[in-house]
């Protein structure tokens, strides 16, 4: 225990030297994670009622038709754009790593919320819906995630060409797969 006081903290600066940034970002997703998790099931009593109007939602996602799904689209592509837009900007700043620490704490958070309101409402099917409302979008936000952070950790600021347009390319596919494709999977639970 003397060791550890000795030492201090030294896996938690802000520096992006030797220390290994990935292991912070893992530590603050979880963290985020375990506290929305906790805080759901504390204050599922006073949640119901949005809990079950965001599943009926989802449930009339499931079905849209095609023009609502093109609305649904643009909304996404928009949010996600500012979403991605502002967390490139992070990227930029002198204050990267620890921004990046909180926004991979809101989403963990994120996360262990929505998790635990779903298992709540639907018992031991909450897993499997809560992955299935995330699938398939994931497989092009988490990339997009990663390069976001991979990108804003490194020493030069510059503006890299190749990565940015991955990085839309990726936020498009997702917006598209989250309008598009995830509502039949959605289907498979509502």
């Amino acid at each position: 225990m003397a060791s550890i006081r000795s030492q201090g903290l030294k896996g938690f600066q802000w520096q992006t030297g030797k220390g290994n940034v990935q292991d912070r970002y893992l530590f603050f997703f979880f963290a985020g994670l375990a506290v929305g998790t906790v805080l759901a099931n504390f204050w599922y009593p006073s949640f119901i009622n949005q809990a079950t109007y965001y599943l009926g939602l989802l449930d009339q996602n499931a079905t849209l038709s095609q023009e609502q799904k093109g609305r649904l689209f643009g909304q996404v592509l928009r949010q996600r754009g500012i979403q991605v837009f502002v967390a490139w900007l992070i990227g930029l700043t002198a204050y990267a790593v620890p921004l990046f620490c909180i926004l991979t704490a809101s989403i963990g958070f994120s996360m262990g919320f929505v998790l635990s309101l779903i298992t709540v409402q639907k018992g031991l099917m909450g897993l499997p819906v809560f992955i299935l409302t995330v699938f398939p979008q994931c497989l092009c936000y988490l990339p997009a995630l990663v390069l976001l952070l991979f990108w804003g950790t490194q020493k030069e600021k510059r503006f890299p060409v190749l990565p940015f347009f991955i990085l839309v390319v990726l936020t498009v596919a997702g917006s598209m797969a989250e309008a598009w494709m995830n509502p039949y999977f959605l289907k498979i639970v509502f």
